[in-house]
């Protein structure tokens, strides 16, 4: 250490020891899978230009901490693929010790656009949802570009979105070419309301699900009025991926219950639209389509139809360049895994921290200086 100290009170260096502290005993992570123990001597200075008797303060912890920032990182770091217990077993440290430095150290990064700011590259931003606990959903912010999750939102509200993008910069807002999210018309709203410059693009595979929903709906209704099971799993799949036998099957199902046959055929047409090289051809795929649904006498095709008509010009944005939620339907995989490893989780702050951190684990551990 050095010889001397910085008065707190005037900043002035003072070299005259007044006396010693008690002994300190601080952790420090691990060596080799021992345990580190600084032990510390604190000592007390007299200032002669204030004339004030002061505590040194070390550089690698905190007033009144026994911890060092090392520890702090490695016992936080053990969370990004591991539980709160495991950290308890193998640390000591209790759960609610864990979530505090949990909180301290990822809050920092959370809608963090340092990174896109320096780089000063136009980029697409993706905004999504997934699933909390049942119907309680959160919702992912991240840079679909560069493949990092920036932060996730405690709801879906639009008042809480609309504040994380009015926190952006302005120099990172005009960064942002696209926006992709779902047919979540919040969503739409908050991103017109604060970055209007931004192409706003509905995900492809928000709409093959948006089907897949519909269709999964009528069967259920159907299975309902007729009393007989009617298989989910057929209609789902891809129709270039059905073998024989299942075609066979599916003419059988369509025959007995034709009320399907338009859903699932929409969805077909849907699939071939994405296919379709240049946004024109795209754009008459879809005019076919709307046209087709409001024609028949179906309540829920027509309601189909007016729905896919409202969002037409976001869905024929995907033809400028391509850009999905793809990235985030991965992040949102990876926050189901986190849950599975954590054995659920009834808070939702600490589940949002601990999926964050599962990101960010190497810029936090990153850093190797006491």
């Amino acid at each position: 250490r050095r010889k001397t100290a910085h008065c707190p009170r005037c900043k002035e260096r003072s070299f005259h020891i007044h006396g010693y502290g008690r002994k300190r005993k601080i952790l420090h992570g691990t060596i080799l899978e021992k345990q580190c123990i600084l032990e510390l001597v604190p000592r007390r200075f007299f200032c002669t230009n204030c004339n004030s008797v002061f505590t040194e303060q070390v550089p690698f912890v905190q007033p009144r901490q026994r911890v060092t920032l090392k520890h702090k990182r490695e016992v936080i770091g053990n969370l990004a693929d591991r539980s709160f217990s495991s950290g308890t077993r193998k640390y000591g440290v209790s759960y609610s010790t864990q979530r505090k430095w949990l909180i301290e150290l990822v809050s920092d990064s959370v809608y963090n656009f340092d990174e896109e700011k320096k780089q000063e590259t136009p980029f697409v931003l993706g905004i999504d949802e997934v699933s909390f606990a049942g119907r309680d959903m959160v919702t992912t912010i991240g840079n679909i570009t560069t493949h990092k999750l920036k932060g996730v939102l405690r709801s879906k509200r639009k008042e809480e979105l609309k504040k994380v993008l009015r926190s952006i910069s302005p120099e990172v807002k005009l960064l942002i070419s696209e926006v992709v999210i779902d047919m979540c018309p919040l969503y739409l709203k908050a991103v017109q309301e604060v970055i209007p410059h931004a192409q706003v693009v509905i995900d492809h595979f928000h709409i093959i699900q948006d089907a897949n929903r519909r269709i999964d709906s009528e069967r259920l209704l159907l299975q309902d009025i007729y009393k007989k099971s009617i298989p989910r799993y057929i209609f789902t799949k891809n129709k270039e991926d059905l073998t024989s036998s299942q075609i066979h099957y599916m003419g059988e199902i369509i025959k007995r219950y034709p009320e399907l046959k338009m859903f699932w055929e929409t969805k077909e047409r849907l699939r071939r639209m994405y296919k379709s090289t240049t946004k024109d051809d795209a754009a008459e795929h879809l005019r076919l389509i709307i046209a087709t649904l409001s024609s028949t006498d179906d309540g829920e095709l027509i309601s189909w139809g007016r729905t896919l008509a409202r969002w037409k010009p976001y869905i024929l944005n995907y033809w400028n360049h391509k850009s999905t939620n793809g990235f985030m339907e991965g992040m949102h995989n990876k926050m189901k895994l986190i849950k599975r490893i954590s054995f659920g989780f009834k808070n939702k702050e600490v589940f949002i921290h601990k999926v964050m951190l599962s990101v960010l684990v190497g810029v936090l551990l990153g850093h190797t200086n006491i």
